[in-house]
């Protein structure tokens, strides 16, 4: 076990804030800024494309709904993603992704690295002290707010831990097409605090999918936009071989070219990119490489194509299916996956109601059936089949 290095961030709830309504009127605002859409509603989607779209099994490896401030139960007309919306978008699976450090312009040598843009976002939405100042106590939080939503949603939204809870749901749901279902995961391990015994913990929270870094390096490795870009520490080596051990899935969005390298270089299983672009598309240092994207396809991996622009390349739907085309000229359909990054402070064309917008598109670009419905969810069912353990533990 290596020794705790915790990420200690910021003081306590100052007393004008804990005394006004400053929180209500500040938290709501966040999503009104940055989670925003460019289309507007009702959304235009073919009857052909409609009525493929309600065939599907669509899932979505990425969104970060658990930090909103919203009730995901309820229809919300701020942000994303909450259930109604993605019964709506007829989305069997979401990826609940938590985040736990988000330094803020973590690339610029001049500002400190433990300045950390989370801070005040949960104060302002009063969540328990500890989840301050402790990623780890953030994550536990995080995953305590979709149990709730699991609690409080009247049967029709599980939250999904095993490979047999997965196949029971997808049989309830030929009879009941309104149900929808979760997978916590973690968007960096920041949260482990240095202790490898943590990663149980959140196992048994749940959490079945965690990326090894975020916006910043860590105790496991480097970030693709952080200051450190290095590859996996020898602490990264036991979390990933941990993780295969429980079989959590290590997801290397935001991860460094040399930390994806080394990762592929020693896991056994498929590994996810839950939410990202393709340099070949849009060049930047957070994309992947073709050769990355050969290699994840070859171990049986899949790939996210974000909707936010710095993944597409551009604002619209065209950009974002000009992407898809990319990857699967490059890997094939069955490598290629929906990682909308929703309510990721990102601006996407629709919210999750609006998914069909995609099918619709792809089926106008003349993609045959069977690799639309790849695309739309198959290929992430498939991969957590054979990921995810066989049976819950509890």
């Amino acid at each position: 076990m290596q020794e705790s290095t915790k990420h200690v961030i910021g003081g306590g709830m100052p007393a004008f804030v804990k005394k006004t309504f400053l929180p209500f009127f500040l938290s709501p605002l966040f999503d009104i800024l940055v989670n925003r859409t460019r289309l507007r509603k009702p959304y235009q989607i073919s009857a052909a494309g409609a009525a493929l779209h309600k065939t599907l099994h669509v899932a979505d490896l990425h969104c970060d709904a658990l930090i909103s401030h919203r009730n995901l139960a309820q229809r919300s007309r701020r942000g994303h993603v909450d259930l109604p919306r993605l019964e709506a978008g007829n989305v069997a699976l979401q990826v609940f992704a938590i985040v736990t450090h988000a330094p803020v312009r973590e690339g610029v040598t001049w500002l400190p690295t433990d300045l950390d843009a989370l801070t005040f976002k949960l104060i302002m939405q009063r969540w328990p002290e500890p989840a301050w100042h402790s990623p780890f106590e953030r994550a536990m939080h995080a995953a305590q707010r979709l149990h709730a939503v699991e609690a409080h949603a009247d049967g029709r939204f599980r939250i999904i831990r095993s490979a047999m809870a997965l196949e029971h749901f997808l049989e309830e749901r030929r009879h009941k097409p309104f149900l929808t279902s979760g997978i916590l995961a973690v968007e960096g391990l920041h949260c482990l605090e240095g202790d490898i015994a943590h990663l149980d913990v959140l196992y048994d929270a749940g959490v079945r999918i965690a990326g090894l870094v975020h916006l910043a390096g860590n105790e496991l490795g480097g970030a693709a936009h952080g200051r450190n870009r290095g590859g996996i520490t020898p602490f990264g080596e036991q979390v990933a071989r941990r993780m295969e051990e429980k079989r959590v899935l290590i997801d290397l969005a935001h991860a460094s070219p040399t930390l994806i390298d080394d990762v592929l270089n020693m896991t056994t299983q498929p590994v996810i990119v839950s939410h990202t672009g393709l340099k070949s598309v849009c060049d930047n240092e957070r994309n992947l490489s073709d050769a990355h994207l050969k290699r994840i396809a070859e171990k049986g991996g899949v790939v996210g194509i974000g909707f936010f622009p710095w993944a597409s390349g551009g604002k619209d739907l065209a950009s974002f299916i000009r992407s898809i085309r990319r990857g699967v000229e490059l890997v094939g359909a069955e490598h290629i996956a929906l990682g909308s990054d929703f309510d990721g402070a990102v601006t996407t064309p629709f919210d999750a109601s609006g998914v069909a917008l995609v099918t619709d598109a792809l089926a106008r670009e003349g993609l045959p059936r069977a690799d639309i419905a790849n695309i739309m969810g198959e290929n992430v069912l498939r991969l957590l089949r054979r990921a995810l353990p066989e049976k819950d533990a509890r």
